[in-house]
Order: C-alpha cells, then sequence, then structure tokens
C-alpha cells in the first residue's frame, strides 16, 4: 500500500512539473519574463522533489518513469531557453 502511495504521488507530482512548465511558458508569453522565471525555478524544487521520490521506489515501480523524467527535463530547459531568449 505504501508502495503505492509513493507511485501515485510521483504521478501527482509529474503532473505539478508539467503545469508550472505551462504556467511558465503563458507568463512569458504574456511578457512576465520575472514571474516565468520564478515559476520554472519552482519546476526546478518539483523536478528534484520527483528524483527522490524515485529513488525511494523499487526497481521496476521506478521503471516506466526514466522517460517521464527525462522529457521534464527537456521541458523545464527549453522553457528556460524561451523565456531567457524573450527578455
Amino acid at each position: 500500500m505504501q508502495d503505492r502511495m509513493r507511485v501515485q504521488f510521483a504521478e501527482a507530482d509529474f503532473e505539478i512539473g508539467f503545469s508550472l512548465v505551462d504556467m511558465a511558458e503563458g507568463e512569458a508569453i504574456r511578457g512576465d519574463y520575472a514571474r516565468a522565471t520564478r515559476i520554472l525555478e519552482d519546476a526546478d524544487h518539483v523536478f528534484v522533489d520527483i528524483q527522490q521520490a524515485l529513488c525511494r521506489l523499487s526497481v521496476s515501480e521506478r521503471g516506466p518513469f526514466g522517460p517521464l523524467l527525462g522529457e521534464l527535463d527537456r521541458a523545464i530547459g527549453l522553457a528556460k531557453l524561451n523565456v531567457a531568449s524573450g527578455h
């Protein structure tokens, strides 16, 4: 039961991370680069939290999250580039 809860929390953290990226991109479109930067900092914190949470899962539970972790990392990085180029 506890392992299933850890998996569900990791899934929720991924949703939060991708939502933060979307929010940051929206703020950048509106020209609020400072707010977009702060939101991306929050996304970085969520990313670290996810990494730590995944370490507490078994290898079989962690496996499906690997590609998603890479995708979130790329999304955050791309959003940072977009925000930086908009300044």
